[in-house]
């Protein structure tokens, strides 16, 4: 994991540091700015001190940005693990956009509140975060394969067979959990209110989690018509690029989203997150 996060951000370095030019770039070793800089600046697990102006970009994986007193970015300051801090008693001498974890998360939040048919164009920010939310699906359903196949498989042919049923079952699923986790809080004092919600609330999510990997396992299944053991990871990314390509378009896309959401928990409720069903039979006397 390591590995591949060093590798990523190997890579994010060396794609920004092409993208303008001039520009200057470091990986490792912290950089002090006092002469003025025509382009971006791009370091990688390095902290930055910016006492000149800047006229590109700022972006920053890794590090801190410290401003000095003639410090200023004419462009966007970009920065992910690390901190910001500017010149005590003046605001950020940034002339474009700030972007932390932080200002993402409030951005990608308020998209998730504007209801899906009310106007206006997505950023390209939030086009990103869209991406990124959907790599992770990927990556938690090809785990989530690589672990519990079977149980994913049975999950899988238990929502074929019985669609309804697994609609019916999201919703009230998702009902109860809604409001035993209000009455909750609204009824128990905190000690216990706020461990039972955490638990309903780690509920849902689990449920939602197992039965979105069963439906992209499904989809790909009946699109593939193939529902053999080895064509399941086939089955499980034919799948997951049906329905995360859905999710993507607009209006439509969120909606059928989150209908596929509730119907992913009632999947990992009726199913018993893909439990195999045991037969007994009574030996005749």
């Amino acid at each position: 994991m390591k590995t591949a996060a060093a590798a990523a951000a190997l890579l994010l370095w060396a794609s920004t540091a092409a993208a303008s030019s001039p520009a200057i770039a470091t990986l490792g070793r912290d950089l002090v700015l006092r002469d003025p800089v025509p382009g971006r600046v791009v370091a990688v697990a390095s902290d930055v001190s910016i006492e000149g102006p800047v006229a590109g970009d700022v972006v920053v994986w890794g590090g801190d940005v410290i401003f000095g007193s003639n410090g200023s970015v004419a462009g966007d300051l970009v920065v992910f693990g690390g901190t910001v801090r500017g010149v005590p008693g003046k605001p950020l001498p940034v002339a474009g956009r700030v972007s932390t974890p932080g200002t993402l998360l409030r951005l990608y939040l308020s998209e998730i509140e504007r209801a899906p048919w009310e106007p206006g164009a997505l950023s390209p920010v939030v086009w990103g975060l869209r991406l990124l939310a959907l790599a992770a699906w990927l990556a938690i359903a090809v785990t989530l394969l690589y672990f519990f196949g079977s149980s994913l498989a049975r999950a899988a042919d238990r929502a074929e067979s019985d669609w309804t049923g697994a609609l019916l079952a999201g919703a009230l699923g998702v009902l109860t959990i809604f409001l035993a986790a209000a009455a909750a809080l609204s009824l128990l004092p905190s000690p216990l209110a706020v461990p039972l919600t955490i638990f309903f609330a780690a509920a849902a999510v689990s449920a939602k989690i197992f039965g979105m990997g069963a439906l992209f396992l499904l989809v790909g299944q009946k699109l593939l018509a193939n529902v053999s053991p080895a064509r399941r990871p086939a089955a499980l990314a034919l799948g997951f690029a049906v329905l995360g390509g859905v999710s993507l378009l607009p209006i439509a896309g969120p909606i059928l989203w989150s209908a596929a959401s509730v119907v992913a928990v009632g999947v990992a409720f009726l199913s018993r997150f893909g439990s195999p069903r045991f037969r007994v039979s009574l030996a005749n006397s």
